[in-house]
């Protein structure tokens, strides 16, 4: 049980005063003289720790028990939850939280906390200031878990003798640690709140667009507005016993016109939602909107709009025939413009370009876009564009329905498309759709942002703009900014659309910031908001019971109602959006306790294959395949990936092709298929994608660069890598990614014999639980290298003691097992190291990495050396390299000072000095001192290699301090026939 807290203030103290800060109990407010933020539930919590238990250390386990009683949360929820109080006391005060090393923290005010009387009080949480709430970046939308739940695969590697557990291999990313992308699909529960930002933004990014879309959906505000706002109300009146030909036209009137109403900053479009719910704020102007047969003459038709004005009904109707029935509509919507917006009366817009049978295909689409058939819309819009061209408004609603099926680039190109032919209309439409244009576009997110700000700033009365442009800044990742917007005081006297827009994207926010019991509440609100505005809410209630489902799984993990997610899919279904309902069923499928195969995951992806949701196949695939790799079966796994990423080529889903690219390019390497790698890379290189997905790119980067021994190009990759993540301020802890980065940056100092440097990289490494082994194990190679073999084989030891926790048959553990091989060698331990690298073979044969084969078969051979059977030797280092298309720098300098070593015990002398002579010319070129200072060893005094002299390896060893870096775990030197080998130096 958690200590209760024992606070030195009175109960019901509003207020507390820290030196210069004020600490609002009421509110969560941390207001000092020059700012003020607003903190989430659990980080307020932290605070309150802190202030009722100042200048005592408090450890991280202490912290986690009194903080998150009863939860399992990364230890990187703590790092940022610290990062964030600094960042709420300000710049000046980010000392008063004092990181005790490997300890935890303490609170040093310079003044002592106290109680401040109510009357003293700060403005109300809801009085508009220029407040933004504290909370960290989010990882890019639709990012899969960055933290591996154990220690990653390729997070290591022991093809280099000297390296640390991060060597020369993949960056830290496997089939279970995926980089950020567009593939919603997760390998492991989630645990950390990153994750679940992005899980809570799918909904919202492709369900709760606020687009303009057929029928828009949410009214704005009247409340304090720069200039008046005419709401609009649009009433299809249908005679259900007319014929189809009588009632199609309206659909298409309805569209036309209130594209260009919606379009305009001084109108709100409301629907029938909106006035059953909540129609008291505007008064609209209702518009009944109607299509027939003229009753005078059969063979004509007519469109008609009717309205109140002034206490008197006004009709304008247009008549013809049949074929002019586009015009007919047309002309209406000129005309009903005028009267409704007498001040647009002149305005030019563009034609309806259209025939009648075209149009009346184009009113089919409509229908299917008020029932949400995203499959079915596409379909029929796609064959409207065909057929009338330069009919710009069905490519705009074509786009949102390829949004909602994840085709992002068609979307754009719709979208982008559209605006060329919607002229002439309007300098404020056109804005508009520019800022829809961006919008579309997963990397534009920050420029549509600006863009609604823009319209936003210059139409306060069109609050439509404000929801978009917090929107949009919640999709770039500039989650203060959008709460900024959320929390205006304007919010709560809006009509229901945009309280409940507001309520789901604040949800999301504060999923994305770590505070699930505050996201859980707000969409509690949405819930119920919903639930009382009644009949055309119902995809806003599935919406909010989603993000509570959600919510609740991060925060109470197995202890979670997981049937939450059923209860929104059969939501999602009364609400029409089949889509979303089985994107819930999925979610349940994958969130769920338990890792055994779910049949019902096949299931799911038969229906989504079926029913033409391919981007849900995309990530129900990848689910799958992380299955199959848990299992073992790394063919299947592989062969899963391969369908994803043709299944995305063929949305054109860049988001999700590249994150896949990613997972096969970490394949590739393990695989030995440096070929493959290279072009993956080059590809990825030029995807111009950003965030977390570049950090990626340029670690494998690194990563294929350190392997080949270009340790000059891989220091550049890793410099680029690290400035993509940023430095951390003052006092705060590294990120995930930086963590990964510097183990990456200690292998590269131990290569180049920079043991401090690599010592306090490992230091920053170490912060990250996960990488906490990586971080010990490179410990023990820096020992092993200064030369204290007993403190490196009591670090292995505990390494190994740690890794035992990780089953043995776990893909994640096996390049890490190799690596710990690689050292009991070099610490003496040959027997124990033969039986590690025999358990490991029949695994990664099966999986077919040939990297990780040539691996143990590099490491069996220097054990066999070690016993002078070189008859094995020989075999081993064959079937190595007989598994690589090319000479890999990190292997073969191995392998050839194997062979030197058995020419040198059966009398080879000759053969000797050239194998090592020949690698130490290519490790002085590449700059692996490791390397040469271990073929030194080997070297009487009378040996030069090269321009090296005794004297230069004397120095090298006191500049370096690798008095460790030799070969006599492999050949005592005793067995160097020293005469014998300088006579055949000189005979050379």
């Amino acid at each position: 049980m958690a200590e209760p807290l024992h606070p030195s203030w009175p109960a019901g103290t509003r207020l507390l005063q820290v030196d210069d800060v004020q600490i609002d109990l009421r509110y969560r407010r941390v207001v000092r003289p020059e700012h003020e933020s607003e903190l989430p539930q659990r980080m307020f919590d932290l605070l309150l720790l802190f202030l009722a238990e100042p200048h005592v250390l408090h450890s991280r386990a202490d912290l986690f028990t009194r903080v998150w009683p009863g939860v399992i949360v990364e230890d990187a929820n703590l790092s940022q939850s610290v990062w964030m109080l600094r960042k709420a006391l300000g710049e000046s005060r980010k000392h008063w939280i004092r990181t005790v090393s490997k300890s935890g923290y303490v609170f040093e005010p310079p003044q002592p906390v106290t109680a401040i009387e109510p009357a003293a009080t700060v403005a109300p949480a809801d009085t508009p200031t220029n407040k933004v709430t504290a909370g960290p970046t989010p990882l890019a939308p639709l990012a899969p878990d960055p933290t591996p739940a154990s220690t990653p695969l390729a997070a290591s590697d022991p093809s280099l003798p000297g390296a640390s557990p991060a060597g020369a291999s993949l960056p830290g990313m496997t089939a279970a640690n995926p980089p950020a992308g567009a593939v919603t699909a997760r390998p492991r529960r989630p645990r950390i709140a990153a994750w679940l930002a992005t899980a809570a933004l799918v909904i919202l990014a492709v369900g709760g667009s606020a687009l303009w879309l057929h029928r828009a959906r949410a009214p704005a505000a009247a409340t304090a507005q720069a200039s008046p706002q005419l709401a609009i109300a649009l009433i299809d009146v249908e005679d259900k016993a007319a014929p189809g030909d009588a009632r199609w036209p309206v659909k298409v009137l309805h569209s036309w016109v209130g594209w260009k109403l919606e379009s305009l900053p001084e109108i709100t479009l409301m629907t029938e939602a909106h006035l059953a719910a909540d129609a008291r704020h505007l008064s609209p102007r209702i518009v009944f909107l109607s299509s027939g047969i003229d009753s005078r003459d059969p063979t004509r038709v007519f469109v008609r709009a009717r309205f109140d004005e002034g206490g008197k009904e006004h009709s304008l109707e247009q008549k013809g025939t049949r074929a002019q029935l586009p015009q007919l509509i047309d002309a209406l919507s000129l005309e009903l413009l005028a009267k409704l917006v007498p001040a647009r009366a002149h305005a030019r817009w563009p034609a309806l370009a259209l025939d009648t049978a075209t149009a009346q295909r184009y009113a089919e689409g409509l229908e299917t876009l008020d029932r949400r058939d995203w499959v079915a819309t596409s379909k029929i819009l796609q064959d409207v564009t065909e057929r009338a061209p330069r009919f710009g408004l069905a490519r705009l609603q074509l786009a949102t329905a390829y949004s909602r099926l994840a085709r992002a680039s068609a979307a754009i190109e719709q979208t982008r498309t559209a605006g060329e032919l919607l002229q002439p209309a309007p300098k404020e439409v056109m804005a508009l759709l520019k800022a829809e244009e961006s919008a579309r576009d997963p990397l534009r997110q920050a420029n549509a942002a600006a863009a609604f700000g823009a319209l936003a700033r210059q139409y306060p009365a069109k609050t439509l703009y404000l929801i978009n442009q917090a929107r949009t800044l919640m999709h770039a990742g500039k989650l203060q900014e959008a709460l900024a917007i959320l929390n205006l005081p304007q919010w709560e006297s809006e009509p229901v659309g945009y309280r409940l827009q507001r309520l789901l994207h604040l949800a999301s926010i504060y999923m994305a910031m770590g505070d699930p019991a505050r996201a859980r509440d707000t969409a509690r609100d949405a819930e119920a908001l919903a639930a009382a505005a009644g009949k055309g809410w119902e995809q806003e209630r599935g919406e909010s019971m989603l993000l509570m489902a959600q919510a609740d799984t991060f925060e109470l993990q197995e202890k979670a109602d997981f049937q939450a997610y059923e209860r929104a899919a059969q939501q999602f279904e009364l609400a029409g959006d089949d889509m979303d309902a089985l994107y819930a069923r999925f979610l349940l499928e994958t969130e769920k306790p338990g890792n055994a195969p779910s049949t019902r995951l096949d299931t799911l992806l038969v229906q989504a294959r079926e029913r033409g949701y391919r981007q849900l196949e995309v990530e129900i695939l990848r689910t799958v395949a992380y299955r199959h790799y848990r299992e073992g079966d790394m063919d299947a796994y592989r062969a899963r990936l391969e369908q994803a990423l043709a299944t995305a080529l063929t949305l054109g889903n860049d988001d999700s092709r590249y994150v896949l690219e990613l997972d096969l390019l970490n394949e590739d390497f393990l695989r030995g298929r440096f070929d493959s790698a290279d072009r993956r890379l080059t590809s990825l290189r030029a995807s111009g994608q950003q965030g977390d997905f570049a950090i990626w790119v340029a670690q494998f980067d690194a990563v294929v660069a350190m392997s080949r021994g270009q340790y000059t190009p891989a220091g550049k990759a890793l410099a680029q890598a690290i400035a993509l993540v940023g430095k951390p301020a003052a006092g705060e802890e590294p990120s995930a990614a930086a963590a990964r980065l510097a183990c990456m940056q200690a292998d590269l100092d131990l290569v180049k014999g920079r043991l401090e440097n690599a010592r306090t990289q490992l230091k920053a490494c170490g912060h990250q639980p996960s990488m906490q082994v990586q971080a010990n194990l490179g410990e023990a190679v820096i020992e092993l290298l200064a030369g204290d073999r007993d403190t490196a084989k009591k670090q292995i030891r505990d390494a190994r003691t740690e890794l035992a926790k990780t089953p043995d048959n776990n893909p994640d553990r096996w390049l890490v097992d190799l690596w710990v091989a690689s050292q009991l060698t070099r610490v003496g331990e040959a027997a124990e190291s033969d039986k590690l690298y025999l358990a490991v073979l029949p695994h990664v044969r099966k999986a077919g990495y040939g990297w990780l084969i040539a691996l143990t078969e590099t490491g069996l051979a220097e054990n066999a050396a070690t016993r002078g059977d070189w008859v094995k030797v020989r075999g081993h280092v064959a079937a190595a390299r007989g598994q690589l298309a090319e000479d890999v720098w990190s292997l073969s300098n191995r392998l050839d000072v194997v062979l030197a070593v058995a020419a040198l015990d059966e009398g080879q002398t000759g053969r000797a000095l050239e194998l090592m002579t020949s690698v130490h010319a290519r490790a002085h070129r590449n700059g692996d001192t490791i390397t040469q200072a271990e073929i030194h060893s080997l070297m009487p005094s009378g040996v030069e290699l090269g321009e090296c002299t005794g004297t230069r390896r004397s120095a090298l060893v006191a500049r370096t301090g690798l008095r460790g870096a030799t070969l006599d775990w492999l050949v005592k030197p005793s067995k160097v026939d020293a005469p014998l080998l300088i006579a055949q130096h000189r005979i050379r």
